[in-house]
Parts: structure tokens; sequence; C-alpha cells
């Protein structure tokens, strides 16, 4: 008995020192109860596992969990309390938000300019090659290159000191290594091959929408042109009326599709991630958070300097979320 108080009671300064904004106690909570918010969605509500991500950020997006935790008391496991008492409403919450979690993507930062060009004559199109993407990876400390480079495997290639830099973390061979960043790559593949499935069913029901919006407009033409109690007139509408139920159905079904297209994500999975640096998902999700929150004051900082009268916000660019 005397065990377990003393745990809760570390278990409230932690969350005490959460809230002031300690990061290494962040970190120490996120590596601690990580799985456990990773993974609430994905057991309760169903949510598919590229989502789960998209929630552990919106849990820890500006202390938003810590928050919920005020009210802990110790008289319970800190694991038992979240499962009663706030992950579910915090679920909840998410997905009445419905809000759009906004990311820093490999196409975005490929478009920040190159540090030191002051060259006018650049072509706008210089910006968009590899180089720039390179160094700012460059830039970056080796485990979030590592995490960014994992994220996007199947755009980004892993240098040797990449490899290396995994191998020494997960204290994994070098073959080991490359085998699983291969199943990692493997896996996106797999997940754009989905997206495009998707994407082709979306194109086909917006044809046959566009069909039935033809065809109605010539129906429309030719009940203007025959007698309105004529038996054309009759089959006319009554044709009519099939078609708009059909295109409601059509709507409704590619409104769908959308949806799904616009849900689905070609980036690898955090708990693969996780896998392949022997680490837990808590781990890669903050890390991925610190990093995009990183790339997104770079961008940031580089459209003023590009634009000096324009300040982030007019920009559109807010601390990303994922």
């Amino acid at each position: 008995m005397r065990s377990d108080g003393e745990n809760t009671q570390a278990a409230r300064e932690l969350i005490a020192r959460c809230l002031e904004g300690d990061a290494a106690s962040a970190r120490a909570f996120q590596e601690r109860y990580g799985e456990l918010v990773y993974g609430y969605p994905m057991r309760v509500f169903r949510t598919p596992p590229e989502e789960a991500g998209d929630f552990y950020v919106f849990a820890f997006d500006g202390g938003r969990i810590f928050r919920r935790l005020r009210t802990f008391e110790g008289r319970a496991p800190l694991r038992a309390y979240l499962l009663g008492f706030v992950l579910d409403d915090l679920v909840l919450e998410w997905k009445r938000s419905e809000r759009s979690i906004e990311t820093v993507s490999i196409d975005e930062v490929r478009e920040m300019p190159a540090k030191n060009t002051n060259e006018p004559d650049d072509p706008p199109t210089a910006t968009t090659d590899g180089p720039p993407l390179d160094e700012i990876l460059g830039d970056l400390e080796p485990s979030k290159r590592v995490v960014f480079k994992l994220l996007h495997a199947e755009d980004c290639e892993l240098d040797a000191a990449d490899v290396r830099h995994i191998a020494e973390v997960s204290s994994k061979s070098v073959p080991t290594v490359l085998a699983a960043v291969d199943r990692l790559r493997a896996n996106i593949r797999d997940r754009e091959a989905a997206a495009r499935e998707i994407e082709d069913n979306a194109e086909s029901v917006q044809a046959w929408i566009q069909l039935y919006e033809r065809r109605l407009a010539c129906v429309a033409d030719e009940l203007g042109d025959v007698p309105p109690r004529s038996t054309k007139a009759e089959k006319l509408r009554s044709e009519k009326a099939e078609l708009e139920r059909k295109l409601v159905k059509r709507r409704r079904q590619r409104s769908r599709l959308v949806d799904q297209v616009q849900r689905r994500k070609t980036t690898a999975p955090y708990k693969e991630i996780a896998s392949v640096l022997a680490t837990t998902v808590g781990n890669v999700g903050s890390q991925i958070a610190r990093l995009r929150e990183q790339l997104a004051g770079s961008l940031r900082r580089s459209r003023v300097e590009d634009d000096p009268g324009k300040d982030g916000s007019a920009n559109g660019v807010h601390s990303p979320s994922l």
C-alpha cells in the first residue's frame, strides 16, 4: 500500500512539472503513458491507426492532457484515472472539433528558400529542387533528421550516417536496420496504393455524376418541348425523378470517398517508426511534434524574410499539431 501511495504521489509531482511547462517531464510522461494515449482511440472507438497519431498530438497539444489531469488526487493509479476519467472525454472532444490539424509537409519544406540566396536572377523554381531540403535537414540534430526521413521514407533517402545512428540508438545491426526500413517503405507504398484506389473510385463516381447531370439537362429541355400531360412527358418526369435520386446517392458516395482521401495518410505510421528505432510510440510522437513545430517556425521565418510585409499569421502558418 505504501508503494502505491508513493507511485501516485510521484505521478502528481510529474503532472505538476508538466503543467509548469517542464519539457523533460513532458517527455517522461509521454514515454510512460504515450502507448496508452496512442492506442486508446483504436481500442475503444475503432479509430484507424493512421488517425491515432492525430489524436495523440491533439491530446498533448498545448498541454491539453495535462490540464485535464489537474484534478488528479492520487486516489487511484494514474493509468486507471486516464482510462476512466480523461481519455474518453479527450477523444470525444477531438472528434467533435473536427479540427484540421496543420502540418508541415515535405513539399512545403522543399519550397523553403536556400539560405544566403541573394541573387535576384535566380528562377522561382530553383527553390523546389532537392538541395534546400538537404540543407534544412542537415541543420537538424541527428535524431530529428532520422525521424523526419523515416516519416517520409519513400521520399527521403537515409545516408550512411543516418543508418549508423539508427543502429546505435536501436542496438540493431546495420543489415537489420536496412531490412526494417525496407519494410517501412513497403508499408508506405501499400498506403499510397490504397489512397490511389480511393481516388480512382472518387473519379469514377464523379464521371457518373457528370453523366447524370448532362442527362438531367437534356430531360429538362425535352420536357419543355412536349405537352405537359402527354405520355412522353410522364416518362420524362419519371426518368428525371430517378436521375435525381441516383445523383443524390452518387454525390453522397463521392463525399465519403473524398473524406477518406483527405484523412488517409501516406506517411509512415508512428508505431512502425518506433519499431525501427526500438523506442516507444509516445517518444516518436513527441519528437515529430517538436520537429514539425521547428520546421513550421523555419518556414514562417523564410516567408517573412521573403515578404517582410507579411507575418506568419498572415501567411496562414501556425504551429503544427501533428
